[in-house]
């Protein structure tokens, strides 16, 4: 981009916003980063690449550029706690945008959301997540890093529930991502800092209005996850997200949260209640231009719920292997080695998104697979 229309720009960053925008969608790239003294940069089949010619953004631009984005509310929100999450739309599609600061300069991460409400089907997902979708109660996490369609599986589920059953969804975001068209069921979508305040006090109320259903994005602090043991303990389906890498470490990290004293007790809850936990990573395909999807599922069997109340979350692993092929139950490690002898991933990727990396080693041996290991 050369000089005089970079500064064209600054005059009028929405029209800059809007440029960058129209890039993302010709490019079909997932994500957008706009940080100090590096040109726009995308993500592209989940590789960064700079727009190297384009010219690098200042303090100036970025200020305007997170400021044309912002209402007042929100700007007192960003100055405030120093990070504010937006949905904007543009030409009919939906973005998600997190501003923040590094170094004392702005910092601007957009996500460009499908555009449709994706289902089950199209995201080729495995029927445990129709049967999970069809349960009456119970809680469903979806775990791992931003970026693993943790928040495109859980719209697909609750697309799966609008489409079949005559239920009362409801939506707790921040900010909103996938806006539901009403079909089979009722759903009513609330925002953080528009129509709640909180997550936690969203989910307080959430009881007198009455759903069938809630979804929320994530469970960011301790009365949170009371609320969402205790929805579902009255008879609700919760889908929610945490970040984990496993389904032990989710437990863990759940059980943690709360102190020594109610630690047995939240561990009989969540044996009671938690319906599954399914750990999503996204990786680039090495065999054509695509991504692949590695998931473990854990599924709350008699034997599971036995092993949380006992403390015994060590055993987990050796119950999904045992349990492998059942029920939809898998190791992350076992999604890891189907998708390498599809060739479809490579060894390293395989190897730095396992809970256990000698299991995959092993296991290639073992399988007659040598060359790969």
């Amino acid at each position: 981009m050369d000089q005089i229309q970079y500064w064209e720009f600054l005059r009028e960053p929405r029209k800059y916003i809007e440029y960058l925008n129209e890039l993302m969608l010709e490019k079909n790239a997932s994500d957008m980063y706009l940080t100090f003294n590096e040109p726009p940069t995308l993500r592209i089949l989940e590789e960064v690449q700079r727009q190297t010619d384009l010219e690098k953004l200042d303090d100036d631009m970025l200020n305007k550029l997170a400021l044309t984005m912002m209402n007042k509310q929100s700007l007192d929100y960003f100055e405030k706690h120093g990070s504010l999450d937006l949905g904007i739309w543009f030409k009919e599609r939906r973005y998600r945008v997190n501003i923040s600061r590094q170094r004392g300069h702005i910092m601007i991460v957009s996500r460009l959301l499908r555009k449709t409400i994706p289902n089950l089907q199209s995201l080729n997902l495995p029927p445990i997540f129709k049967e999970l979708s069809h349960r009456e109660n119970g809680i469903v996490f979806l775990a791992w890093p931003t970026g693993s369609w943790k928040s495109t599986t859980l719209a697909a589920m609750v697309e799966e529930i609008n489409s079949t059953k005559k239920k009362h969804i409801l939506t707790i975001e921040d900010p909103i991502e996938y806006v539901f068209e009403p079909k089979e069921s009722i759903i009513d979508q609330k925002e953080l800092w528009k129509d709640v305040s909180s997550f936690s006090n969203a989910m307080k109320y959430a009881l007198r209005q009455r759903p069938d259903v809630i979804l929320f994005w994530e469970m960011r602090d301790l009365e949170s996850i009371r609320q969402a043991i205790l929805l579902s303990e009255t008879g609700h389906l919760v889908l929610t997200t945490i970040h984990a890498r496993s389904a032990e470490q989710a437990l863990n990290k759940l059980i943690w949260s709360f102190t020594s004293e109610e630690q047995n007790h939240i561990r009989t809850q969540i044996a009671e209640n938690m319906s599954a936990i399914i750990v999503q990573k996204l990786m680039r395909r090495i065999d054509k231009p695509g991504l692949s999807l590695a998931q473990e599922v854990l599924l709350n069997t008699t034997a599971v719920s036995n092993i949380i109340r006992e403390n015994k979350l060590n055993q987990l692993k050796s119950v999904m292997y045992t349990n492998r092929g059942q029920w939809g139950m898998q190791l992350m490690e076992e999604s890891l080695l189907t998708l390498l002898e599809k060739w479809m991933i490579g060894l390293e990727q395989a190897l730095e998104a396992a809970n256990d990396p000698m299991y995959i080693k092993r296991e290639l041996t073992n399988r007659g697979l040598v060359k790969r290991a």
